[in-house]
C-alpha cells in the first residue's frame, strides 16, 4: 500500500474525520485508509477537541452540523489549540452563504453532501501536498468575518 495517493515514498498524512453520522463517518475513514492516509475519526467536536493528539494532524474533515459545536466553530477551537494544518468542511446545507463563512472561519475547501469520494480525494491530496511544501495559501487562520 502506497503512503499517499500520488507519492509511494511521501509521508503517511494524519486526517482528523469529525461527524455526528456514525455511517459518513465510517464511509471516510475506510475510503482514506484504502488511499494510504491515517484517518483519526470522531463522534463528535468535544471528541475532537479533547484528544491532545489530534494536535499533530496534518489536514481535517469536519462536518458543519453536529449538536455539540458546528464545524466552523470547531475550526475555531482548534486553532485556538495551535492546530494550523488545513480543513476541509462538508455539509448538507451547501449554500454561498456557508462557503463564504467557512472561508472566513479558514476552510480551504467547501465540499456538499452526498460527496462522491473523488471531490474529498482531491482537495485532501491538493491540501496535504501543499502544506508539506509550505505554499498552501488556501489554509490560515481564522478571519475576521467569522461568526463563531
Amino acid at each position: 500500500m502506497s503512503a499517499s495517493p500520488s507519492k509511494p515514498s511521501a509521508k503517511r498524512y494524519k486526517v482528523l474525520v469529525t461527524d455526528d453520522e456514525a455511517g459518513i463517518r465510517r464511509s471516510l475513514q475506510l475510503l482514506l485508509h484504502a488511499k494510504g492516509y491515517d484517518p483519526q475519526s470522531y463522534s463528535s467536536a468535544s471528541a475532537l477537541l479533547a484528544d491532545k493528539a489530534a494536535l499533530s494532524a496534518d489536514c481535517m474533515i469536519a462536518d458543519y452540523n453536529m449538536p455539540d459545536l458546528d464545524g466552523l466553530c470547531l475550526l475555531s477551537a482548534i486553532r485556538a489549540k495551535g492546530w494550523n494544518g488545513p480543513a476541509i468542511l462538508i455539509t448538507a446545507y451547501c449554500t454561498e452563504d456557508l462557503k463564504a463563512r467557512a472561508q472566513a472561519c479558514g476552510y480551504a475547501e467547501v465540499i456538499p453532501k452526498p460527496f462522491i469520494r473523488g471531490p474529498i480525494l482531491e482537495a485532501l491530496q491538493r491540501l496535504c501536498d501543499c502544506a508539506e511544501a509550505g505554499d498552501c495559501t488556501k489554509q490560515g487562520g481564522r478571519g475576521s468575518d467569522c461568526d463563531c
